[in-house]
């Protein structure tokens, strides 16, 4: 069975869900998990566009217990940081090229921790070095590959795959089986939701899915973060 995660690399519901997520994977070797970005902030908005994003946070926080460090709250805060998630999106890619599957889901939370943890820009080749050096992978190597994607202004391929899939907000997570699509995400913010999701789609085929849009989460026609 292979098990698809759709996330944003500056989606705070994906920073939130991950709590859950990394638990679920670690517990599952049998599923093939593949991570794909799919490209939240395009427009090349400063995060004072997005004035929603506090209290967002603070339901992020509530439901899933994670934390907003200091050095992202400035940013919020100044609001003049814009989020580029196709930059986010080649760094992502280009590391995730060096690491094998089972480390897909950690690299994404990596990504994560960098901007709502350390306020680090995506778009920083530094921050793309800095997790490359975390996990004692070639940061040259992978500063150079970066700097040259990102020069060549393409949008990732991830984001074409994504809407492709039918994807249409963050986090997506789905099941697939023969070819079908099933929503393991659902309205999971347990981790034992995630085991009932998975449990009700293999014995009892769960729920067709053709659409991913769920009540938590970031969508992605720009109208923001519910």
């Amino acid at each position: 069975m292979k098990v698809y995660y759709i996330f944003d690399s500056y989606c705070g519901w994906c920073y939130g869900f991950e709590t859950i997520l990394k638990p679920f994977i670690e517990a599952h070797p049998e599923l093939e998990v593949t991570v794909l970005s799919g490209g939240l902030f395009m427009d090349g908005h400063s995060l004072s566009a997005f004035p929603y994003m506090s209290d967002t946070n603070k339901r992020i926080a509530d439901m899933f217990g994670v934390e907003f460090g200091k050095p992202y709250l400035n940013l919020l805060e100044t609001g003049s940081m814009v989020p580029d998630s196709n930059d986010a999106a080649i760094g992502f890619g280009v590391l995730r090229s060096f690491l094998p599957k089972g480390e897909h889901v950690n690299l994404a939370s990596k990504m994560h921790e960098a901007f709502y943890l350390d306020g680090k820009s995506l778009s920083d080749v530094a921050t793309i070095e800095s997790i490359a050096k975390s996990y004692d992978l070639p940061a040259d190597k992978i500063a150079e590959d970066f700097v040259r994607i990102s020069e060549e202004g393409k949008y990732h391929p991830d984001f074409y795959e994504a809407r492709k899939i039918g994807v249409t907000s963050f986090p997506t997570l789905f099941l697939e089986i023969n070819g079908k699509h099933y929503d393991l995400k659902g309205s999971a913010i347990t981790l034992n939701d995630l085991e009932e999701n998975l449990n009700i789609i293999k014995e009892k085929g769960g729920i067709l899915n053709d659409g991913y849009n769920t009540p938590v989460a970031c969508n992605i026609d720009g109208t923001g973060c519910s």
